[in-house]
């Protein structure tokens, strides 16, 4: 295999998982997409099998990326953190032997070094262990890696909606990491939320309802988890929150600095993730607590 800078037919793309997320401890390894946890560095790897759709110089979190590290997030063991990819090229689609995880670990390893000097000081923080950095925060999660499985097959279907969720799910942890970019894992948070209303909206008219309202979006809501929510409208006290945060001079009236609670990112993520694997599998299961 070689580094390759530009898009490519087959190969893989490799991506660093940062020690300010948590992880399982035990290796997941699939078909076309593996999740390698050692001591000194964690790594995900996803086969190239089509092309990667999208652009952007500013988001490093790659399409085909999102179905791995989407299970990881719904199936409950933990919040991963991606940072700093490379994309090998490789004849034929080699199998994820130990040789071929050895080969992407020392790519992705020397990638690192290479960097070193270049990155911000900022970065310094994602290093590995085995260049320096601090230990990795992983537990041993018991049967994550069937969940994990079922929830990676199903989001390597997904449509684009249920994968930009995905992504924003996964961005909000990313950004909670750093409290001074709280307001920011909301934004992220409340994407995911809109991604959730289009997806429940689909489901509704797929059922018959040919124009779904947002208060018929709730009460789905509420058949789904079986609990019954104050809300008349789909999460209605978030979606005020986001119309307060997102436009300065909303409604609610204008807010130099809007009030938002802790409980306002959490509760509202305790909720989006297990519904984002009932939307993803179409089984839900109860929230747990793994906040972060």
């Amino acid at each position: 295999m070689k580094l390759s800078h530009r898009p490519v037919a087959q190969g893989f793309h490799v991506c660093l998982l940062s020690p300010l997320g948590s992880y399982p401890e035990s290796s997941v390894i699939l078909d076309d997409a593996a999740y390698i946890m050692s001591p000194d560095i964690c790594f995900s790897i996803v086969r190239i099998t089509k092309e990667d759709w999208g652009f952007s110089e500013v988001d490093m979190l790659s399409p085909l990326e999102i179905p791995l590290l989407g299970a990881i997030l719904l199936a409950g063991p933990g919040y991963p953190y991606p940072m700093y990819g490379l994309t090998l090229e490789a004849e034929g689609s080699p199998l994820f032997t130990a040789d071929c995880i050895a080969e992407c670990r020392e790519h992705l390893i020397e990638m690192l070094r290479n960097h070193a000097t270049d990155l911000r000081p900022t970065g310094l923080i994602h290093r590995p262990p085995a260049l320096g950095g601090i230990s990795y925060d992983s537990a041993d999660y018991e049967d994550c890696t069937e969940a994990i499985q079922e929830c990676t097959t199903h989001l390597e279907a997904a449509g684009p909606v249920l994968l930009r969720g995905m992504a924003s799910l996964i961005k909000a942890h990313m950004a909670w990491k750093h409290s001074e970019f709280s307001d920011a894992a909301c934004i992220h948070l409340w994407i995911a939320l809109d991604a959730a209303f289009s997806l429940t909206l689909q489901k509704l008219r797929d059922a018959g309802n040919q124009n779904p309202t947002s208060a018929d979006a709730s009460a789905y809501f509420d058949d789904v988890t079986g609990d019954e929510n104050v809300w008349e409208k789909f999460f209605e006290d978030d979606y005020e929150n986001r119309i307060r945060v997102i436009h300065p001079d909303s409604r609610f009236g204008a807010e130099a600095r809007p009030q938002l609670l802790a409980d306002d990112f959490l509760e509202l993520n305790d909720l989006l993730i297990p519904y984002f694997r009932f939307l993803a599998t179409g089984v839900y299961r109860a929230p747990v607590d793994q906040r972060s």
